[in-house]
């Protein structure tokens, strides 16, 4: 009865099904042709693993396995990506097939992997199953033929852990038992599920249930990968759709010894896949009335948005499966799987250097590692009392930019961007600027050289011009530094003044250190040489001390000689 149950399943949706064609020698078209089904040897262990993943009522209604078909011979349909398919022991037996088929988006992100018993790392394994892909036309998209015992990779590329189909359709998966390599037919589990990145807002259509049962959008599945220990997930619900529950179940962490790793990432605990439930690992399904999973969170009318938060007890890399399922109504729900939350910021990428008055001011910040959704930035040039708000233009996601108009000199321009970015954080950052003229410094020297005990007299210009302004003339020699500060006429001249006392050659430079409406400005530096006095000036009290005591004395010899 369930096998003619299934033949007829199989006429129902014959016009999905594809016919294969054979791209390895020469991409001949023909079809795949199965032997009859063979008798199955079951283990305890397996008999008990495949009847709880098909006593799910979820299962059993997405889950189709055809035994004999014309077109295929044997093989299983899977409605939805996110159910296990298991294969018995000796259910495909050597130099057989068994068929996978099931339906795909285009350019959507799928986990595939085929494990269980037959995985064996040791010497002398006994199976060796290899995967052949193909695409809703019947073009094989890839083949996967690791060595015996060795899991397959299905990756788009050899590189990736992700299958991303080019197209829209159904997708077959072909298990064969490899003749050549294969000295049994161990039990496996194949899994599809679709992957979902972590900080980015995902869309997935709902339909509650009909007639108090579950349609096929009723229940979905989808699976993430995060290392993060706390994660929220949020969830924006439609008003015209009140969901049943969402749910997060952990599936994997290798750290724990509780799943194993392929490129990279983890694959599930696999009784976890079938129901089974080991402290807060596994337990999946899509179930009403089943286990809840890690954390989980319902809606009590239409349109009541979800948020579920938990904290694993675990480190490292985990595997999560995220449950969806409707209740009333329809609609397009958005969600969000957070594991972010400390390094979102803006970082100041235009930096306002020297603004001149009226010129306008261009403010840039860049997300330094999540999209932005919107972005303002409100300004002030009266200390707050009054604002202007603006909106900020968006660019490549993460870098948003405004324009402030120009002001007078002398304003003080205080700024707030306020941004939201894809995973609803709030950013803010604070900001000012000055607008000010640009200063120039003029400085001469009234000579190139002095003598010792001389002054060198230095006089300036500022610009723009103004009065009591504060100027620092810096004198430098190899050994002595002398600041002079002084100060602008209303013509904004100044002269400054400094002794040496060492024969030395000394560099003069200005310096004006801005105020509320210049910025500052430094003169180009000069150079001047003190030398020695000349001979004559530097003995002039000795040759004129002598030429006194000669004078005295003739004078005093001549008046003895009058009075002789």
């Amino acid at each position: 009865m369930f096998i003619t149950i299934m033949l007829q399943r199989e006429q129902e949706i014959k016009g999905v099904v594809i016919t294969l064609k054979n791209t390895i020698a020469g991409r001949k078209r023909i079809l795949i042709a199965l032997a009859i089904f063979a008798s199955l040897v079951l283990t305890a262990a397996n008999q008990n693993l495949s009847a709880k993943a098909q006593s799910y009522p979820e299962y059993e209604r997405y889950v189709h396995t055809y035994l004999n078909s014309e077109i295929l011979g044997n093989w299983t349909y899977v409605e939805k990506p996110m159910f296990p398919v298991f294969l018995n022991s000796s259910q495909v037996q050597i130099g057989r097939n068994w068929s996978i088929v099931c339906p795909l988006r285009a350019n959507h992100s799928y986990h595939f992997y085929c494990y269980g018993e037959w995985i064996d790392s040791e010497s002398e394994p006994e199976t060796d199953y290899d995967l052949y892909v193909y695409d809703p036309f019947g073009e094989m998209e890839s083949y996967h033929t690791e060595s015996a015992g060795f899991p397959e990779h299905i990756g788009t590329t050899v590189d990736e852990a992700f299958f991303v189909p080019e197209h829209s359709g159904n997708y077959t998966i072909v298990v064969r038992n490899d003749p050549r390599e294969s000295r049994g037919s161990q039990q496996a589990t194949l899994m599809i599920i679709e992957n979902v990145e972590c900080n980015v807002w995902h869309e997935h259509y709902v339909e509650g249930k009909k007639n108090e049962l579950p349609v096929l959008e009723t229940s979905w599945a989808y699976e993430f990968v995060t290392e993060s220990q706390y994660t929220e997930v949020s969830i924006k619900v439609p008003e015209t759709l009140d969901m049943y529950e969402a749910r997060v179940y952990l599936m994997a962490n290798p750290k724990e010894d509780m799943g194993s790793v392929l490129n990279d990432v983890p694959l599930a605990w696999e009784l976890g896949l079938y129901g089974e439930r080991d402290d807060i690992f596994g337990g999946y399904n899509l179930e009403s009335k089943e286990y809840r999973g890690l954390a989980y969170a319902s809606c009590e009318f239409h349109g009541q948005d979800m948020f579920i938060n938990f904290t694993s007890p675990h480190l490292g890399k985990s595997l999560y499966h995220l449950v969806f399922i409707g209740e009333v109504g329809s609609g397009t729900i958005e969600f969000l799987v957070k594991t972010e939350f400390e390094n979102a910021c803006l970082k100041l990428s235009t930096v306002p250097g020297k603004v001149y008055p009226h010129n306008d001011t261009v403010i840039t910040y860049v997300s330094n590692s999540t999209d932005l959704t919107n972005v303002t930035i409100q300004y002030s040039t009266t200390g707050w009392k009054n604002t202007t708000t603006l909106e900020m233009e968006i660019v490549n996601n993460r870098t948003c930019s405004a324009v402030i108009p120009g002001q007078a000199a002398g304003t003080l321009v205080s700024y707030r961007v306020e941004a939201s970015d894809v995973l609803e954080n709030a950013l803010v950052v604070f900001g000012n600027y000055s607008v000010k003229y640009a200063s120039a410094l003029n400085l001469t020297m009234i000579s190139e050289v002095i003598h010792l005990g001389e002054n060198i007299t230095m006089k300036g210009h500022l610009t723009p011009p103004d009065e009591n302004i504060s100027i620092t003339v810096c004198f430098t020699s190899a050994n002595e530094t002398k600041h002079v500060i002084c100060y602008t006429l209303a013509n904004g001249t100044f002269t400054a003044s400094f002794k040496p006392e060492t024969l030395e050659i000394w560099k003069v430079q200005a310096k004006f250190y801005e105020d509320e409406i210049r910025y500052e400005s430094l003169s180009p530096q000069l150079t001047i040489k003190v030398e020695e006095q000349p001979l004559l000036i530097k003995y002039s009290l000795y040759i004129g001390g002598g030429i006194g005591a000669i004078v005295i004395i003739g004078a005093a010899i001549y008046l003895k000689k009058l009075r002789g």
